[in-house]
């Protein structure tokens, strides 16, 4: 356990310089006074998102008039619509008539009609991140970044201090399956953050403790190469509080990179510090090691706790080592954390099964990099050892798979089968040249081609057995394929 300061160069003042921010829609510079009280209305560009749409549960509990549109109607935004809040279909200036506040995705460009509207009327506009900050910053903030298990490390964080009676405010980026929300304001001190590195977001944030799950390239339409990424977490964890906590993976190189970049670019003068905690199976403060009666949890001081997790897979049980190395930071007993880690069935989307029978095992999952693939094929693997691995694929965005083309085709090829749909293009055109073929032509064995996600359903129906395991995985429609096939024993679609 060590004492460290903080780097050199500091946080902007209020979240991401200007020069940071995608090139999208054209912000109003937050203040301290800009969120309104309640009953003021505040309106949501991209309700039905999984970040803005926890943060219009999180103001309509709070008394806020919360309104919202996005442009399709979805599971989401009928559970939103349910709660009371008003949400529209499609994008409309006349939709931000009267809000006292707007708050937009980070997709959000300033053609469309309700930003527009909004910076013509004059009503202040933030991003969904500025926001979360404003909300986050004051409370205890444990915020959760990582290039891997955010959502699910921060969803088995949320049920730890829930079920310890802590009852934190939680804007995780998918559903928590056990409290049946993605984000509450809960009545305790803490509020539990994913923080997310795309668009900067996670800048916005003044943690108490920030776990940092693990650290590669990614984002290769933000970020131009693995150096890019470590600043931009370097500049993270500037943001800590003074006294805070560091929680960071010893196992993984592109935290022990971030160590030494931090270290090489700190000032000697700097008088404010966090701790840093780090956990890891090969090293770390809390360590992660094998006995007689399964995995434990060996505190620094030689303390053990069992780990008898209801999720499954190596990288899970490194997650709940992460959460149990933030509890000294949180002010938390660790033992008092086990209860929820234990009894945590995961976040939508996550080694979510939607099916599990004698015909077929189907399995919906939010993979979308090579390391959560590899991850995801390994935990089925682990769970099922004696079942046929099909595995449902559909990548997401065409500079992640022109960048990792290569990575994509060895995780892949650990399933027994493989279907490979089109690229789901996301926020992006086709610039370079690159299809799902790409990664077809470097696998061992040529998979399935599937055009998408209802082409692979029909694929998939000709090819399954008796037993079968179906993974299917993907961050774009390619869940549709998962539904169907959960509904329908023949295989076709319901």
């Amino acid at each position: 356990m060590t004492t460290a300061p903080s780097p050199a160069s500091p946080l902007p003042p209020g979240g991401p310089d200007s020069a940071d921010a995608l090139p999208h829609a054209t912000y109003t510079t937050p203040s301290a006074d800009m969120l309104p009280l309640p009953p003021a209305r505040v309106h949501l560009v991209g309700i039905g998102g999984a970040g803005v749409s926890g943060l219009a549960r999180m103001l309509h509990g709070r008394g806020y008039r919360v309104s919202g549109s996005d442009m399709h109607a979805s599971e989401t935004t009928a559970d939103l619509a349910a709660l009371g809040i008003t949400v529209q279909i499609g994008h409309e200036a006349a939709h931000v008539a009267g809000a006292d506040l707007v708050v937009a995705t980070a997709a959000a460009r300033d053609t469309n009609p309700e930003i527009a509207a909004t910076r013509a009327a004059g009503i202040p506009l933030l991003k969904r991140a500025a926001l979360l900050g404003m909300l986050a910053n004051p409370r205890q903030c444990l915020a959760v970044a990582g290039s891997h298990g955010k959502s699910t490390t921060s969803g088995m964080a949320t049920l730890a201090l829930e079920q310890a009676g802590v009852h934190p405010a939680f804007a995780v980026g998918a559903t928590v399956r056990e409290l049946g929300q993605n984000a509450r304001d809960g009545s305790g001190p803490h509020f539990i953050v994913e923080a997310d590195e795309y668009d900067y977001s996670f800048l916005w944030l003044r943690p108490q403790v920030a776990i940092i799950t693990n650290i590669e390239f990614d984002h290769p339409d933000l970020f131009a190469d693995r150096a890019a990424v470590l600043h931009a977490f370097e500049r993270f964890i500037g943001g800590i509080n003074p006294g805070g906590t560091l929680v960071l993976n010893a196992d993984d190189p592109g935290c022990r990179d971030l160590l030494a970049v931090r270290d090489r670019d700190a000032d000697p003068t700097a008088d404010t510090a966090y701790t840093v905690v780090t956990f890891g199976a090969d090293a770390g403060d809390w360590r992660l090691v094998e006995s007689a009666d399964g995995p434990v949890a060996r505190a620094p001081h030689g303390q053990m706790f069992a780990l008898s997790l209801a999720v499954p897979g190596r990288h899970n049980l490194m997650n709940a080592l992460a959460v149990l190395a933030a509890s000294s930071g949180l002010g938390i007993a660790p033992a008092a954390l086990l209860p929820g880690l234990c009894a945590f069935g995961g976040v939508s989307r996550r080694f979510e099964t939607l099916r599990s029978d004698d015909a077929r095992t189907v399995i919906s999952d939010y993979a979308h990099h090579p390391t959560e693939v590899e991850a995801t094929i390994l935990a089925a693997r682990q769970r099922y050892p004696a079942r046929r691995i099909m595995a449902i694929f559909q990548p997401h965005t065409y500079t992640r798979t022109a960048a990792l083309l290569d990575e994509f085709a060895a995780a892949l090829a650990l399933a027994d089968d493989v279907v490979l749909a089109d690229i789901y293009a996301s926020r992006e055109t086709d610039t370079l040249g690159v299809s799902s073929d790409d990664i077809a032509q470097r696998m061992p064995t040529p998979p399935s081609r599937a055009a998408g996600w209802d082409d692979a359903v029909r694929l998939v129906a000709g090819n399954t057995q008796p037993g079968d395991v179906l993974l299917i995985m993907g961050a774009g429609d390619i869940h549709q394929t998962a539904l169907a096939l959960a509904a329908n024993a023949a295989g076709g679609a319901a």
